[in-house]
């Protein structure tokens, strides 16, 4: 069955109340990944510069969790610090890494300071050292070094994402097992589809009403049309081909198109060993209601995925959740032990970055939750060296047509 907007749980997060903050501190990295929004313009940000950046989330987007980026966030020389002061603010610190150069000693460092955890963006088209070439089942090694990495500092968050291109999409199924076999390890998993600015459609790149070229100065150029196609119902229909226990349970949409789903959430239930389901819409929606009427705020990650039984008590309300909890209780019938057994969440999300449409407008995530702060304003952090290179966000103008090719198009279907 396909996937509708109307069985789904859209997130009530909104620019000025939104769970999550952007927080950008460097630049500077040590790998490349294919399709990188960020280029090496103005190196680390001073912990001065961030912590105004932080007291303006603070202020102005209402943030549970500040997603600590660049660049490569543990380069910064005070990102224990940084961690720090976002904690003394209120907010949760979420480093997203790719890891390579981590150590147990920082960890422990980033765990003292207060942050959440470690977010790990780990896929085959990175030139990362040691790994360049691995396809996404050789990396799993890599995986799990990081995950069991993380694990020897117990009570912080541990989640994976990668970049999904066409080459790469029939692995995730194996990725998501993966991630259900650590699931005592690893509290989310992340699929971002692959997007980039097309060289081989016609389109004229605009600041105001003057043309620019953005070839070379953008990290996301210079790509081929067929490669930015997938969506996230691509990757959602693909999981649920091989994962019966998965579903969605909630939503962004696009700012423009109103069929795109920029941001699909999923939250599974199962044990090590063992999924039962997925969570509902409904349990999705009492969550996020709640924890705004109790905490003041929206809800994203949680630092620790050992849900327990209560997970099951939206049963009365969450058909989803009657489906896990039947599936539990079978499981116990079968082996008493299992009712000792601890129960989890795992959570799965999918991102279908900017799309440009035919007639050249920025299909956005409506609601972006990854809004970067950039000269006293909000802008969305994959766009932001737009900004710092012209001022504000480039424009896609479509190619005039002809009289005779308007002409054809507006020609009655059969008219001689």
């Amino acid at each position: 069955m396909p996937l509708r907007k109307r069985d789904i749980y859209r997130l009530p997060w909104s620019l000025n109340d939104n769970p999550i903050g952007w927080l950008e501190v460097t630049d500077r990295c040590n790998i490349y990944c294919r399709g990188c929004y960020r280029r090496n313009l103005e190196g680390h940000k001073s912990l001065e510069e961030l912590k105004e950046d932080i007291l303006f989330f603070k202020e102005w987007r209402n943030c549970y969790n500040m997603s600590i980026a660049g660049g490569e966030p543990i380069l910064h020389p005070d990102i224990v610090e940084i961690v720090a002061f976002t904690v003394e603010q209120g907010m949760q610190a979420l480093i997203l890494t790719n890891g390579h150069g981590l150590t147990r000693e920082l960890l422990v460092a980033l765990k003292d300071a207060g942050a959440l955890g470690v977010a790990f963006h780990i896929d085959s088209q990175q030139s990362r050292p040691g790994w360049k070439g691995k396809n996404e089942l050789e990396l799993m090694e890599l995986r799990q070094h990081y995950a069991d990495l993380v694990a020897t500092v117990p009570g912080l968050y541990c989640n994976f994402g990668m970049t999904v291109y066409n080459a790469n999409l029939p692995d995730l199924p194996h990725i998501v097992r993966w991630g259900n076999e650590n699931i005592d390890k690893v509290h989310g998993l992340v699929f971002i589809c692959y997007r980039g600015a097309p060289e081989d459609v016609p389109m004229e790149y605009m600041v105001g009403d003057q043309k620019v070229s953005i070839d070379g100065e953008l990290g996301y150029t210079g790509e081929d049309s067929s490669e930015l196609e997938l969506t996230s119902a691509d990757v959602y229909e693909t999981l649920r081909a091989e994962l019966s226990h998965y579903d969605a349970c909630s939503y962004l949409g696009g700012s423009q198109a109103h069929d795109s789903i920029k941001w699909l959430i999923g939250v599974q239930v199962g044990r090590k060993g063992k999924m039962y389901g997925s969570i509902g819409p409904r349990t999705m929606e009492a969550a996020q209601v709640w924890h705004h009427f109790v905490r003041g705020t929206y809800l994203t990650y949680l630092r620790t995925n050992r849900a327990g039984k209560k997970v099951f008590l939206p049963s009365l309300i969450d058909p989803k959740i009657r489906e896990s909890t039947r599936a539990w209780l079978g499981d116990v019938v079968r082996n008493p032990l299992r009712l000792f057994q601890p129960v989890y969440t795992q959570s799965i999300g999918i991102v279908q970055a900017p799309d440009i449409l035919p007639d050249g407008r920025a299909d956005m995530c409506d609601s972006c939750p990854d809004m970067a702060v950039y000269d006293g304003k909000l802008v969305h952090s994959c766009r932001m060296d737009e900004f710092r290179l012209y001022g504000t966000y480039v424009t896609v103008q479509m190619p005039a047509r002809s009289e005779e090719e308007t002409e054809e198009e507006l020609m009655p279907v059969g008219a001689p």
